[in-house]
This record gives structure tokens, sequence and C-alpha cells, in this order.
């Protein structure tokens, strides 16, 4: 009779095929699961791809031109790299990756991790570099029932809203007009250096000017960066006068300097969510630190390339796709995970195998010592 021992070949084999079957069996037991907030997750990404196509009819009728090559999406939101209103560079890939639906996906669970509830103020920074980001924001914050209390400088880096007669403030108040949106930018500057334009011509900066009078949206005229951040302190502070607890949240998108304090602040302040700001010697100070010193969590949208890219895969989210990804497509909306239940039992029989198989072994040596053929053993 067969008896199985650690010491044969034939167990050996077969405790190989029983271990690879439980493996297989534990292996195909993944099951698909919603992430937390699908629901709101699916409907922020619908709302952002209807803004996204309002914004696209809006221009269609005024479009001469459409780069199908820095625009492969069609979106007619990638911007020319230079005009009279372009302040800085910026990433062509960022900003591509930024036009995804999903992108408002991102945003609900960010806001969630921030710990924000319905009916909650939100101090919003936005520029005109991200439309795509500036979209998923105003998305999330209407799907989850936010208030947010929007500042902007108009200016944008390369391939962003940076079409003179058409700059993010135009934008909003066309999502606004078509009653997607209910809030828009409360104050607006002109940005670039200086939140004032200094990097930009006169030209750009009376485009700008025109801008903010068209859409009547309130001038920040600032003096310095640190009169931009003192005024755009006040403002934010004057719409929580009547409001208890204040603001869940400070939301940046973009390179404001009078939203981070200084330009290199872009290279020190990490991405995503912050709870608060690391102690360091920061050339300057903006609006962001004074939030995050009293206790207020921070959101940031500043690009810098690898470490954006980082933070999209970090959320499931594709860095410049090919094509615009469909909604809900993506690891923010579902997961594989193993079927506990199967791994369990897979481990528990293997152990059973193995445990039987050294009780024969031990059962062996014992008999063995004291004289008697293997042929007694059972």
């Amino acid at each position: 009779m067969y008896k199985p021992s650690l010491k044969s070949t034939w167990t050996l084999l077969v405790l190989a095929a029983v271990s690879y079957g439980l493996y297989n069996w534990a292996e195909y037991s993944r099951v698909t699961v919603r992430q937390p907030d699908y629901e709101e997750k699916i409907e922020a990404a619908r709302v952002m791809q209807q803004a996204m196509d309002l914004l696209k009819e809006a221009q269609a009728p005024e479009a001469a031109y459409v780069d199908e090559v820095n625009d492969p999406y069609r979106t007619l939101l990638i911007g020319q790299k230079h005009t009279l209103i372009t302040s800085v560079e910026g990433s062509h890939n960022a900003k591509l990756s930024s036009l995804n639906p999903n992108m408002a996906a991102m945003v609900v669970q960010m806001f969630r991790e921030a710990g924000l509830r319905s009916g909650q103020k939100v101090a919003v920074a936005v520029s005109g570099s991200f439309p795509g980001i500036n979209l998923a924001v105003y998305s999330a914050c209407k799907v989850l029932d936010l208030d947010p209390v929007v500042l902007a400088s108009v200016s944008s880096s390369w391939y962003g809203a940076n079409d003179p007669d058409f700059t993010w403030l135009d934008m909003e108040r066309v999502l606004s007009e078509a009653g997607l949106f209910t809030f828009r930018s409360l104050s607006a500057s002109i940005g670039g250096a200086d939140d004032r334009g200094r990097s930009l011509p006169p030209e750009g900066r009376a485009l700008i000017r025109q801008s903010i009078q068209r859409n009547g949206v309130g001038y920040l005229n600032p003096s310095s960066v640190e009169s931009s951040v003192q005024a755009r302190i006040e403002l934010y502070m004057n719409e929580i006068r009547d409001t208890p607890g204040g603001y869940g949240a400070y939301v940046n998108v973009g390179g404001g300097v009078a939203s981070l304090g200084h330009v290199e602040n872009g290279v020190l302040i990490p991405l995503g969510v912050i709870r608060h700001l690391r102690d360091m010697n920061y050339p300057a100070r903006g609006v962001i630190h004074f939030y995050s010193d009293n206790g207020v969590p921070v959101i940031n949208f500043k690009y810098r390339n690898k470490k954006f890219e980082s933070l999209l895969r970090k959320y499931g989210l594709p860095w410049r796709p090919a094509e615009v990804p469909e909604i809900g497509e993506g690891r923010i909306f579902d997961t594989e995970r193993y079927d506990l239940r199967v791994v369990a039992l897979a481990v528990v029989l293997m152990a059973a195998i193995v445990f039987v198989v050294i009780r024969f072994d031990l059962r062996l040596q014992q008999l063995q010592s004291t004289g008697m053929e293997p042929e007694d053993i059972l």
C-alpha cells in the first residue's frame, strides 16, 4: 500500500499538483468591486463631459482653426503655444491628460479624503492654465453639493485657455448661462508674474482686462504678490462671515503665484490632498499657506509633469491616453479583488494536506525506532 511521505518523489509531485490547482482556484476567484462613492464619481464624470461638450459647441461656430495634432481629442480646449495672454511654459501632455472626464471622479475621491461634507464651503483658486482640472473641480463640487468660492487668474501657460476671445472666464459664463454650474469666479486678476501680468505685453494685459469686464467679474489689481495674497484672503474671508465652520478645504489649480506664494513653491509643495504643509524655508508664503496654517486641508493641482503623472496613476487614471477614456473607465471606479473566502479555504486545504503528510512521516519514524517495518504502519 502506498504511504505518503515528504521523502517520496510521488508525494512531492502530488503536493505540487494540488498546490498549483488551489493557487489557480484562488487566482481566478477575483471579482470586480466598486469603489466608494461610485455613483457620485460617475455623475461627476458625466457633468464634466457635458461641460466639455457645451464649451466645444460654444466655440465651434467661431472655430476657424482646429489643431488636430496638438488637440487630438478635438475638444477645442487645447490652446495654442503662444498668444498675447500666455504667461509661462506649460506641459502639453499634462493638458491632454486633464481633458479626461474621469478626472472629476478623482476630484470626488480627493474631496472625500479631505473630509468634505455636503453643504460645506470650499475656497478655490483657478487659472487659465488648466481648464480640464477646473472643470473637474467644478463638476465634483456640483455633484457633492459643495459651495465653492472661486478666485481666478486669467492668463494661461502653453496650451491652456489662452485664446483672448475665449478665456477661462468666458468658459465659466457659457457654463453658467447653460445652467450647468450655479457658481462662477468672484474676482479675477491678470495673473502671470507678480499676479499683475508683468510677463505679458501691454496688449495682452489689456485683453485680459476686457475679458474680466465683459464677464462681469471683480477685478483684482494688486501692486505686488504680497498685496494680492492679502486681497484674496480678505475676499475669501468676506464670503464666510456668517458661515459656521468656515471652509472645508482650499483647492489650488495651476501655478497662480498669489495662491502658491512664489514660483519656486510649485516645486516645494506636493500634489494631491495635504493635511498640513511641511515647515520649510519657503521663498514666500501664499494663500495656500494661510489655510494650511489654520488647519484647513489643502488640495493642490500644480502640474509638475512627472509628479502630476504619478498623481493620476495613483488614482488609476491614464497619462496622455491615445483617446478620451469612456466614462467609468479606470481603477478610480472599480477594482479587482480576490474572494477571501476562496483564498482562505485554499490555504486551509493545503495546510491540512501538508499536515497529514507530515503526520505520516512522524508516525513512520516512531514505528521504525521501535523496530517495526513500514508495512506495519496503519
